[in-house]
């Protein structure tokens, strides 16, 4: 049987100096108008039309929504992502039918085993049976009829790819939304919309947030609605990671910076991750909608705690303050009460202060030492 890739042929672009020049104009000015492109540049109108064409098929520019005339230019991997998108599908048609092969033939694997008088296991291969279709027995388990990683690219493809995953879950949700931002935004939206549907089919949702989280009154009402009922939210002052895991299969994974995702079905890896949430989930606190206020100083507490991590680390504020889910003002706040308590007046200065103070050692070692150690693993480096 033979196998035809239909995959869509695009010009090629290699060494192609009107495109290349007029994407780095794009690049330059982020919103790319035919018109004004051709001034700049000094080309004709059917130049830069001719050059606009073959970079929009190329995915390397797209349209701005509602504005047809307008392009935005997209970063080259990511318009590789979306050109391989079609050679993808069809690539996973035919791991779909090489599944459906392997389970047409199970009864067969079963009758030669019982005619040979060996024991029947459907999951492996024999020696001999590997030598002659050159596959070894791992080949017909998930690494074969599977795809374990597949990319997402935009806050669309996220959102329609965890509305799937939530409306076809059966068991648990487990979520880490790290701070703000378009994954935060996406993954709430998602998580809202469909909370009342995986309450009635008794899936269990369990979440993750910063303690920064317990002042916004969206998370204080999500929260109420989710623990009443039968879900629950805890927070950590720590940084750590964003991800959603469905029915412990399948891991969603953002990559903040370049607005992608990773949709994870490895079973190793998706393990880990839920091993790693289990862990955190011990350590943060409960949150079902109130924060009294006997709970605020230790919060903040916490949270400048963890800043003074992160300090030892040599971070900048603006990292600081997204690992920590706060804004940067926030977070310049807390670090000047830093400063003020150890009489710093320089980031070196209080680098050493906080080494010699044994302060970092408190951090590790005190109250909320085992939720740090325990968010050092979903911390990015």
């Amino acid at each position: 049987m033979g196998v035809s890739f239909e995959a869509r042929q695009f010009h090629g672009l290699g060494g192609a100096q009107d495109q290349e020049e007029l994407y780095e104009l794009a690049a330059r000015m982020q919103v790319l108008r035919p018109d004004r492109a051709a001034a700049r540049l000094g080309w004709s109108i059917e130049r830069t039309d001719q050059a606009v064409r073959l970079l929009a098929e190329a995915k390397l520019l797209q349209p701005l929504p509602g504005d047809e005339c307008a392009f935005r230019p997209v970063p080259p991997r990511a318009a590789a992502y979306r050109r391989l998108a079609p050679l993808q599908e069809q690539i996973q048609r035919m791991e779909r039918r090489s599944r459906e092969i392997q389970a047409e033939l199970v009864g067969f694997h079963r009758a030669r085993e019982e005619a040979l008088g060996v024991a029947c296991d459907t999951d492996t291969d024999t020696d001999a049976d590997s030598a002659a279709t050159g596959e070894s027995g791992e080949g017909f388990g998930w690494a074969a009829g599977r795809e374990t990683l597949r990319m997402l690219i935009g806050e669309e493809a996220l959102q329609e790819e965890i509305t799937a995953a939530l409306s076809s879950c059966a068991r648990d949700v487990l979520l880490a939304r790290p701070g703000t931002g378009w994954w935060a935004t996406t993954m709430q939206h998602c998580a809202e919309a469909s909370i009342g549907s995986l309450q009635r089919r008794d899936v269990d949702v369990r979440v993750i947030q910063h303690h920064a989280a317990r002042f916004d009154p969206a998370t204080r009402k999500f929260a109420a609605a989710l623990s009443d009922g039968g879900g629950a939210v805890r927070t950590l002052a720590g940084p750590f990671e964003g991800v959603i895991l469905i029915d412990r299969q399948v891991a969603i994974v953002p990559l903040e910076e370049a607005h992608l995702a990773v949709v994870v079905h490895q079973p190793g890896l998706v393990r880990f991750m839920v091993e790693v949430f289990e862990r955190t989930w011990r350590v943060a606190k409960d949150f079902a909608g109130q924060c009294r206020t006997t709970e605020v100083s230790k919060l903040v507490s916490d949270v400048q705690g963890a800043i003074i991590q992160l300090l030892a680390e040599g971070k900048t504020d603006e990292v600081i303050a997204r690992r920590i889910g706060v804004s940067v003002r926030t977070c310049r706040h807390h670090i000047a009460k830093i400063y003020d308590e150890l009489g710093a007046r320089s980031r070196f200065q209080l680098g050493v202060m906080i080494a010699r103070s044994g302060l970092l050692e408190q951090v590790q070692n005190g109250p909320h030492g085992c939720e740090a150690g325990a968010v050092r693993s979903l911390t990015a480096t």
